[in-house]
């Protein structure tokens, strides 16, 4: 399955990268002091790889911190640190599709952020989506960010060159569906290969659709905060349908 190869890319050859990436980004830092206000919440993280995001958001006077990550690498790292850092995040182990070890309406703020549903594969989306709703209360706060194919010009072009690959070996095509270009910030020469790790990538008004089909009410769409930004991110606010 591509998730799994994308968890071992991320166990191994980009393990130490995402292990000590530090500070939030500028579309993260906007969204998160914008909406997480009351410091007595209850918060989770999504994909938390080295702790990057969740342990900023504790240096903002959050206490009630839990986090999660499907590779189990960068929970033992983010264990590791939190010993040195002092810190009180709960850490565990545990895939967005299924996170039975979380009581449902418990969070009020929940961070899915680093894109971690573009590695999930679609026909799965709308299981983490629903793991995700039912983790959060009634008036929970998400913060989502998704890969934009429109930030590409040549994604179009990829898509329809992967695609022919995969018909010629009688794989299942994806539009949307894409392999690394770039590993460690090298070039990914066997993108055309079978077996590659592979992303999602979203268009804003279907990701908007997906979201609200899932009962997901947009608070807030954001691709950047400045101007000098790049656009490769989709970043979401949105909260329970009432």
């Amino acid at each position: 399955m591509h998730n799994n190869l994308n968890k071992e890319l991320y166990s191994d050859q980009l393990f130490k990268v995402w292990a000590e990436k530090n500070d939030l980004i500028p579309l993260e830092d906007y969204f998160l002091k914008k909406y997480f206000l009351d410091k007595n919440a209850k918060i989770i993280e999504a994909g938390t790889g080295g702790g990057r995001i969740i342990f900023e958001i504790e240096k903002l006077g959050f206490n009630n911190l839990q986090a999660f990550d499907y590779v189990e690498n960068m929970i033992n790292f983010c264990n590791n640190k939190k010993k040195v850092i002092k810190s009180k995040v709960n850490f565990k182990t545990a895939d967005a599709t299924n996170l039975s070890d979380y009581n449902s309406n418990h969070f009020d703020y929940l961070i899915y952020l680093q894109q971690v549903l573009c590695f999930v594969d679609k026909e799965n989306l709308p299981k983490a989506l629903k793991e995700a709703y039912r983790i959060g209360k009634e008036n929970s706060i998400y913060i989502y960010s998704f890969l934009n194919w429109n930030s590409k010009l040549y994604n179009p072009i990829l898509s329809i060159l992967v695609n022919a690959f995969r018909v010629l070996r009688n794989e299942k095509t994806s539009k949307y569906k894409l392999p690394w270009l770039n590993i460690d910030g090298k070039f990914n020469w066997k993108f055309l290969n079978k077996n590659q790790p592979q992303n999602i990538w979203f268009k804003e008004k279907d990701i908007l659709k997906i979201l609200t089909q899932n009962g997901f009410s947009i608070l807030e769409t954001k691709n950047k905060v400045n101007t000098s930004d790049k656009i490769g991110h989709i970043h979401i606010a949105c909260t329970k349908s009432n």
